[in-house]
This record gives structure tokens, sequence and C-alpha cells, in this order.
């Protein structure tokens, strides 16, 4: 099942996905942007689980929130 969600995206981010909808990469952008959000979610789950482990063993990789060392990790 689908839903209908309403978000703001920022041109250059639209940009890149009308690009990869032009060049034949994904035939609309629902599908693109489905694909992108699913692998997006991937990566979180995989640094959740990584971050989780390391509490587990009491060793801390980062002190910061995910969401924070996401966004930081954009920056390089």
């Amino acid at each position: 099942m689908s839903e209908v969600v309403s978000v703001r995206v920022k041109r250059e981010i639209l940009k890149e996905i009308d690009e990869l909808v032009a060049s034949g990469t994904f035939s609309s952008r629902n599908e693109a942007l489905n694909f992108i959000i699913s692998e997006g979610l991937k990566e979180v789950n995989e640094w959740r689980s990584i971050l989780n482990k390391s509490k587990e063993i009491g060793t801390q990789l980062i002190n910061k929130r995910l969401e924070d060392f996401l966004q930081e990790r954009e920056r390089y």
C-alpha cells in the first residue's frame, strides 16, 4: 500500500531527480524518489545498527545523535 505525502525538496535536488528521469534511469519522479528514500533508510538503519552494537560492547564511536552525525557527514 502506498500513501501520498507532500514534501518540500530543494531545487537542486529536484533538478538531479529530473535528470535521472530524463536519462531513463527512472521512469518517473515517483519511482526515483521511492528508490532514493528506500536506499537512504537502509543506510540510516545500517548506521543505527553500528551505533547500537558499539553501545552494547561499550565502545563509543560518536557522541552525537545519528541525525547530527549524518548531517555532518554530508559536508565531506
